[in-house]
């Protein structure tokens, strides 16, 4: 994969040397200008690291050429490559013979890990040659300043020896040719290139891999990460380029090059992982990782004031109406209605319909409050009502309710002790706080609920009659959702809009809740709209992790067993349209009853015709 632009492919170097390396380099220049641009900055040792910095903080540079210990001191601290000047057996067989032009008596100075050449000294005869080597610009300058230069006529060495040579009077022949130059500024092109070339790679598959909306990871055949987009970062906080995944991973995943696991939890996410292996050319070359995770719901900012019951049953309606009208009465209401029906919304129904609704909704579960804080919690204490009471007292949940409405939910769990002192409070609409001398009056709209039959209660002795006759003032009754079926579809509607707010999922809602309602209108929801609420979360998150609606369909039976229950598996040697037709029996029979035996608005339910509906029955 190439993008081929000129352009890009363009590299920028960087030559960091003394005055007779940069004169060379500098000749060489025109030769390259069409593919490399190519500074030149007259600097040595720490000076060239500063500037050498500023280039690549500046991002003006791909690549840095130099010589000698000047070379190998910029690449041990570079974060660019840099490419060392190579001494040839030519270059040191050349400047020799220049030298000799001048002198006989030559001192040779070379950096130490430079190599040198210098058996074939012995070939000239007549020549005195000294060779000394340093590994630093230091050592270089210490070792001139403390041989006899007296003894010599000539000085060889790198650009920088010479410079030093020149000041000390002596002539200095340069180790380098243009030929080496030549060499090293075409290897700092290709390695620039070839570098540029990779890094566009890279970027390019990073933008892919960042554009996914999936958490992506590629591997090496060893399973070693090469790239990874931050949604992978994110689920493995821990993952690095070059570090194996399979600490991450099923340890199954190890010893399969494709395998799709489902279940799986990074970083607190349920997964599903799928490995797939790729090749270039034939030739297995690693793997890509693809990970779905469940979404996290985000906060909720709706306001649980404007949460609103949600139906077209006509039981509800009807509900509905009378929670209307109780509402707008100065008396008590009482909630009845199984454990997830409903009951807190509609008391706030109650409350935005009554003389209070500007004031505040205060809701209490009696099965929370310890009996012994019962009266504090409720009326309040005065400053020092009793050992570590807070300085200045508290006021209680029935004062922070005056002028709005108090909605206590399972009622029938409150010790007959705390249902006297409730009593007293409905008949005097009063509170004294507990160690205060003074009452506080009280504007209040009371709701009360329970899952129970509260006469029930009242008969077995566990609920004062009293108090029972002074809440049953109005009493509604909130029907359970496997008497209001036609409640279902709106209501899963309305769930799944919310909560694809709050996850920000990818996915069809209407195809989602087309799909369920079968499933839904069959099964008896004992734990009422509440229980669908959570169920259709628990769907949402986990629809994610499928491919299709069709797959997620199929694992409906794992992710909601509770909608499958063992009894409906059906015994070797039934017909499969046998089972179909009681199902398709029961649902007719089940609707038409619910309808009343108005066979009109059952085939409106059923989404068929009525001369269907008459087909079906007779058929059955």
């Amino acid at each position: 994969m190439e993008f081929n632009n000129a352009e890009s492919r363009r590299v920028q170097i960087c030559l960091i040397g003394n005055s007779k390396l940069n004169q060379m380099v500098h000749s060489l220049i025109p030769e390259y200008r069409g593919v490399a641009d190519i500074t030149i900055i007259d600097s040595i040792f720490h000076d060239a690291l500063g500037a050498a910095r500023r280039m690549v903080e500046s991002d003006a540079v791909d690549i840095f050429i130099s010589a000698g210990a000047n070379a190998h001191y910029l690449k041990d601290t570079l974060p660019k490559p840099v490419v060392v000047l190579e001494v040839r057996q030519s270059d040191m067989i050349n400047a020799v013979l220049r030298a000799s032009g001048i002198s006989n008596r030559i001192l040779l100075l070379t950096y130490k890990h430079q190599p040198t050449w210098t058996e074939f000294l012995s070939y000239f005869n007549g020549l005195e040659v000294v060779h000394k080597t340093y590994g630093t610009a230091e050592e270089a300058r210490d070792l001139f300043l403390s041989t006899d230069l007296s003894e010599f006529g000539v000085v060889i060495g790198s650009s920088y020896v010479c410079d030093l040579a020149e000041k000390a009077g002596l002539p200095g022949t340069l180790l380098y040719s243009k030929a080496s130059c030549r060499a090293m500024i075409e290897q700092a092109v290709d390695t620039a290139a070839r570098n540029k070339v990779e890094r566009e790679r890279d970027a390019f598959i990073d933008f892919l891999l960042w554009q996914s909306t999936k958490a992506l990871v590629v591997t090496d055949v060893m399973d070693r990460a090469v790239a990874f987009n931050e949604r992978a970062f994110e689920l493995m906080p821990k993952l690095k380029r070059g570090r194996g995944v399979k600490r991450f991973l099923d340890p199954r995943f190890e010893n399969h090059t494709e395998m799709v696991a489902e279940g799986m939890v990074l970083n607190d996410r349920l997964c599903r992982v799928t490995k797939r292996l790729f090749e270039v050319d034939g030739n297995h070359v690693g793997h890509l990782f693809s990970i779905v995770a469940s979404p996290v719901r985000r906060e909720d900012d709706s306001d649980d004031a404007s949460r609103s019951l949600v139906f077209q049953s006509p039981q509800m309606t009807e509900a509905s109406h009378f929670l209307s009208i109780y509402g707008a009465t100065p008396g008590p209401v009482l909630l009845r209605g199984e454990t997830g029906t409903g009951k807190e919304l509609a008391a706030r129904q109650i409350h935005e319909v009554s003389l209070n609704s500007k004031g505040p909704f205060v809701a209490i579960n009696c099965a929370a409050i310890p009996s012994e804080l019962f009266e504090a919690e409720l009326f309040g204490y005065s400053d020092g009502a009793f050992t570590h009471a807070r300085s200045g007292g508290k006021s209680g949940l029935l004062e922070s309710a005056n002028n709005g409405t108090f909605f206590m939910d399972e009622i029938n769990s409150l010790p007959l002790p705390q249902q006297a002192k409730l009593l007293r409070v409905l008949q005097e609409r009063e509170i004294k706080p507990v160690g205060s001398r003074t009452t506080v009056a009280l504007n209040i709209k009371f709701v009360a609920a329970c899952n129970h039959d509260l006469y029930e209660e009242v008969q077995a002795g566990r609920f004062r009659e009293d108090l029972y006759y002074r809440l049953n003032v109005f009493n509604v009754r909130l029907p359970a959702l496997r008497e209001r079926i036609e409640d279902i579809q709106p209501l899963s509607h309305h769930f799944l809009k919310k909560l694809d707010e709050q996850y920000q999922v990818d996915v069809d809602i209407e195809a989602l809740a087309t799909l369920l309602q079968p499933y839904f209108v069959r099964f008896n929801w004992p734990g009422n709209v509440r229980q669908l609420e959570n169920m259709l979360e628990r769907l949402l998150v986990s629809v994610t992790l499928y491919e299709s609606l069709a797959d997620f369909e199929k694992a409906l039976p794992r992710l909601v067993p509770e909608l499958f229950p063992e009894d409906c598996v059906e015994p070797e040697g039934v017909a499969v349209e046998g089972r179909l037709r009681q199902v398709e029996r029961e649902e007719i029979l089940k609707v038409l009853g619910q309808f009343g035996g108005n066979k009109t608005r059952t085939a409106e339910y059923l989404g068929i015709s009525q001369t269907t509906l008459w087909r079906r029955l007779k058929e059955l």
